[in-house]
């Protein structure tokens, strides 16, 4: 799963700390000159620089941006765009931290001087976040995650959709050949590319950066935001694929007690890894693959033998050895946000396959009555929920939740939003929702 931000704050153009570019000495020189009108713009928790060409220097191939501190941000905060581009949006910008902004242009023989902004975020701030799920219809429904509002309808034919921290929504287009996108303040679709071999099952970062697999050559194939031309990044998708919230996407190829992992970050590196548990024995069948915002992979396992459970897994970032979540059996719905894990869990569980049985019925409560939160940290908490959902039976039901640390969860009686803070829970709707997302 994935999340990003929909900021409703308007947008004020600001610039805070901007250094006077220089100018190359002649028209001639090597390197390009500094870039000019360097600004940044804030809204919600989201952040834009811009900036203008040099006036003077050698010919720019392209630009070097960034952002510290750059904790969250794709590429460790770091990205070279293409030269027609003069802006660069980031997500996950807090209230109180001062930023400093960089840019510079990037020319055949080097780099040209850096310039730099600084922005920091009011405490005042509002942001809201968003629910998005495909209805019965197949439409794309946007809720707010605060659990009042009215929802509204963003897309029709929306199977397989991804979201942006501003609150555009891309669909494939029906024939798989093209991307649209569904801008946030609304109006008709544009189409972003063509020629493409989408699937539907698109995934997005928290830099609105777009992410499919090729549906011939099975390869992971990115549209980097605002660049324009789709790009293959990873051979194959493997046995599962995800993308975190930083931008790192990573597929895992599985096999009963781990499996092998490869991990493309923002920044283009590509790493792999042959992953097990500590004993080194099988633990189940693999049920699915969730990724948080800090690199850490989420791994759910269906156990041999007659309970069938299923347990989750953490594969922190850069580590080879699979560690147990939660040892509690639950029957569970289960989400990330750019900071942990989070877990449905029912009051209770039936220790036997059986269950489905009519023969030998089980009584087992199913309702949700525990929030278990692992952060990437490996830190828990474990809080009460009363007047939850049921959850189904055993299995892997990816949900959704937000930066807050809700939980939003698709039941048979409806969709419902489990507090972070505990407590009771709430049903948003009566109506099914597949593919939640929290942006």
């Amino acid at each position: 799963m994935y999340r990003a931000v929909l900021t409703v704050a308007a947008a004020a153009a600001l610039v805070i700390g901007g250094v006077s570019p220089a100018v190359a000495a002649t028209g001639s020189s090597r390197l390009p000159g500094a870039p000019t009108s360097v600004r940044v713009s804030g809204a919600g928790d989201a952040a834009t620089l811009t900036w203008g060409a040099p006036r003077s220097g050698a010919a720019v191939t392209g630009w070097r941006v960034s952002i510290r501190p750059a904790s969250g941000q794709p590429g460790s905060g770091t990205a070279v765009v293409p030269a027609s581009v003069r802006s660069e949006r980031y997500g996950w910008i807090r209230a109180g931290v001062r930023y400093t902004f960089s840019v510079r242009a990037v020319g055949a023989k080097g780099s040209g001087r850096s310039v730099d902004v600084h922005y920091s975020a009011p405490a005042s701030t509002a942001v809201a976040q968003s629910l998005y799920g495909v209805d019965a219809s197949g439409a794309v429904v946007r809720f707010p995650t605060s659990g009042t509002g009215t929802p509204k309808t963003i897309a029709a034919g929306g199977e397989g959709y991804a979201a942006d921290d501003v609150g555009n929504v891309f669909v494939p287009s029906s024939d798989g050949r093209s991307l649209l996108q569904y801008p946030a303040a609304g109006g008709a679709a544009q189409v972003l590319v063509t020629g493409q071999h989408l699937t539907k099952d698109l995934r997005s970062d928290v830099a609105g950066d777009v992410y499919w697999v090729d549906s011939v050559s099975g390869a992971i194939v990115e549209l980097p935001i605002g660049a324009g031309t789709p790009k293959t990044i990873l051979p194959t998708s493997g046995t599962a694929w995800t993308v975190g919230r930083d931008g790192t996407v990573s597929t895992f190829t599985t096999t009963s007690n781990g499996g092998t992992v490869v991990s493309r970050t923002a920044r283009g590196t590509v790493t792999t890894r042959t992953v097990t548990t500590a004993a080194k024995q099988p633990i189940g069948y693999f049920g699915g693959l969730l990724a948080d915002g800090q690199g850490t992979l989420y791994v759910d396992y269906r156990a041999f033998g007659g309970s069938s459970s299923n347990n989750f897994w953490s594969l922190a970032a850069g580590s080879s050895t699979l560690v147990q979540v939660s040892t509690r059996l639950a029957y569970q719905f289960s989400a990330t946000n750019g900071d942990a894990l989070l877990l449905g869990q029912s009051a209770g569980w039936c220790p036997a396959i059986s269950e489905a049985d009519p023969f030998h019925p089980c009584t087992a409560d199913h309702t949700v009555a525990h929030l278990f939160v692992r952060s990437a940290s490996g830190s828990t908490q474990d809080l009460t929920v009363t007047g939850g959902p049921k959850v189904w039976t055993n299995g892997f039901y990816p949900s959704a939740a937000d930066s807050a640390g809700d939980l939003f969860v698709d039941a048979d009686s409806g969709l419902w939003r489990i507090p972070a803070a505990g407590g009771a829970a709430q049903q948003l709707s009566t109506g099914q929702f597949d593919r939640l997302t929290s942006i």
